[in-house]
Parts: structure tokens; sequence; C-alpha cells
């Protein structure tokens, strides 16, 4: 990457390629753990050509891989902190709704893996869910709610990360593409202290 802009070469422990929603979380993480971080963006921070832009996201624990959930339930507790450190939020939690086929297997394992709770079916008397009226479950299917969803503003999240890892001293550079990546070995510099 050229940095013109840099007064004299440093040296960083993390350099993070792509600012976006994980890039910059990534960039955030390590410089939480006391890294010295590099993070760059070959476009404008917060541009609109990938996907971490724009007004909501969604977030949910429902997924037939096993390994997810647990993650979900994880970054629960990292977006709370990175909010509390922000000192704005970017994520509502709210119930999630999932939908599929009674008998499909994936769908069983996402209910299972995500604690979810399949509803019954509601006897003619009794009172309908607030989502029923918009749509119908079909027959054949069912509906299964869990507590861990939410809607996340995505912008306003990258913005937040990307703050949060340049208070904890990250480097944030954007109009900087990176046009190759070199090992360097330890012969290459000649004992030398000093690195790329």
């Amino acid at each position: 990457a050229t940095m013109a802009a840099q007064p004299a070469e440093r040296s960083f422990d993390v350099i993070v390629v792509g600012a976006g929603i994980m890039g910059s979380c990534a960039a955030h993480a390590a410089a939480s753990r006391g890294a010295r971080v590099l993070l760059l963006e070959q476009f404008d921070l917060l541009h609109q050509r990938g996907s971490s832009h724009g007004e909501s996201r969604t977030i949910r624990a429902t997924y037939p891989q096993p390994h997810y959930p647990p993650m979900v339930r994880l970054s629960r507790r990292l977006w709370d902190d990175a909010q509390r450190d922000s000192g704005y939020a970017v994520l509502t939690p709210t119930p999630h709704l999932d939908l599929g086929p009674r008998d499909d297997p994936a769908f069983l394992a996402s209910v299972a893996n995500g604690g979810a709770t399949v509803l019954a079916p509601a006897a003619a008397d009794a009172p309908r869910p607030a989502w029923a009226e918009a749509f119908r479950v079909p027959d054949g299917w069912a509906a299964a709610s869990s507590e861990l969803g939410g809607v996340m503003k995505a912008t306003k999240a990258v913005a937040m990360f990307q703050a949060l890892a340049a208070k904890m001293g990250a480097v944030v550079r954007d109009r900087t593409e990176v046009v190759d990546v070199a090992r360097r070995n330890d012969d290459d510099d000649r004992g030398e202290d000093s690195e790329r």
C-alpha cells in the first residue's frame, strides 16, 4: 500500500485490508487487545460499494450449522460492549421469526440449534399473533420464534467500529489500495529492526 501521507515508516502488528463491517470489527478487536493496527480501505470510508452500508441488516441465531449459534450469542455480548464504549446504539434486539417446511431437516436443525420455539397452530378461538395479520403460514410449514434476533443500522455500525478502533490507537486510512502483499524474509532486512 502506498501511504505518501505518512511522515515516517511505521510498524504494525496487524494490517487489515478492507474497512467494511468485517474489517472494521477485526481492526477494533485487534486494537482492543493491544495490537498496533493499520486499517486500509481502497475507497472512501463508509462507501456504498459493498454489503456494509444502508439502514438495516438482521442478526439471528437460527442456523442449521451448529457452530453459528454460539458465535451469535458471543457476538451479542460484544455488540453490547461496543455500543457501551461508543455511547450509542446500532443494534435493536427483536424477536426473530423463522418459517419453513415442518419436516425439513435444515429448518428443524435451525430451530434446535438456535433455541427457537415452534409456534403451535392456534385454535380457532385463540388470539392471533401480530405477524399473522401480515402473512399466512402455508400448509405443511411451521413458524418458530427466537429471542436472539435483531436489526442493526449497517452504516452506523461500521462507523462505530472504525471510531472505536481509532480511539484505541488503530491507524485508519481510506483511498489506499493494496496492490501487492510481499513477505519479507529475515535475511532481507540485514539486521534492521524496521518493518514495512
